[in-house]
């Protein structure tokens, strides 16, 4: 499906795509497409080829690792308004290294990385661009390997959720809960039992309120402050 004008605007606006001349953006927008995807719907597998890289639009996307004994790794979350899978036009592999899967209904622009990076090879301020997103990217890996090797489930738990509200946010505020449970504790690398035995912990000590799907950070404040190194 080829981009409507409303897409075009929204991509534009990306790190990734803003500091490209009117031509060389209408060359990757020609070269780029929309595709929905259901709730559990894989977009791609570990090594299938790599011929695109990715901006989701709207829903969420989970990238993951299989293990040798079939075992899932959540390795991130994608959330709306990011661009993923594109670090693969710098390692030069052929295959994608992780799964990704739609955990809700989701859209996404497809985007070609012969195109992109044929871009990239004539201007330098392209590649600088680049080279800032995915250094932005490779510090928050480091930061979230030290969070994972060095710290607990009430640390990583917490950490998770203030991830996901604005901020310097001082009042109470929800966050949805929408993704399943399993995932989530594969995400912060815990397991579901141990995940529902910090929730409640955190409930009971009135830092988290649990509804329906919602968790309530009671107190971000208090949070930030158990977490602060």
């Amino acid at each position: 499906m080829h981009l409507n004008q409303n897409q075009k605007d929204i991509l534009r606006k990306n790190s990734l795509f803003e500091a490209l001349s009117e031509e060389d953006f209408s060359k990757v927008v020609e070269h780029t497409r929309s595709s929905n995807l259901r709730m559990d719907e894989v977009l791609f597998r570990q090594q299938e080829p790599a011929t695109e890289f990715f901006f989701l639009l709207s829903g969420k996307i989970k990238l993951s690792l299989l293990s040798f004994d079939g075992t899932e790794k959540v390795v991130d979350i994608i959330h709306q308004g990011n661009t993923f899978a594109e670090a693969i036009m710098l390692r030069g592999i052929a295959g994608y290294p992780v799964n990704a899967e739609a955990l809700e209904d989701s859209q996404v622009l497809r985007i070609s990385t012969d195109e992109y990076f044929s871009l990239l090879q004539n201007s330098s301020e392209i590649c600088i661009r680049v080279m800032a997103c995915l250094s932005v990217r490779l510090h928050w890996l480091m930061n979230e390997m030290d969070r994972l090797s060095l710290h607990n489930a009430t640390y990583r738990l917490i950490s998770y959720l203030l991830e996901n509200i604005p901020e310097g946010t001082v009042e109470a505020t929800d966050v949805n809960l929408s993704i399943p449970k399993h995932v989530i504790a594969s995400r912060i690398s815990v397991t579901p039992e141990t995940l529902s035995r910090t929730l409640k912990r955190l409930c009971d000590d009135g830092l988290l309120k649990v509804k329906d799907k919602n968790v309530v950070l009671v107190n971000p404040e208090a949070l930030r402050d158990l977490v602060a190194i």
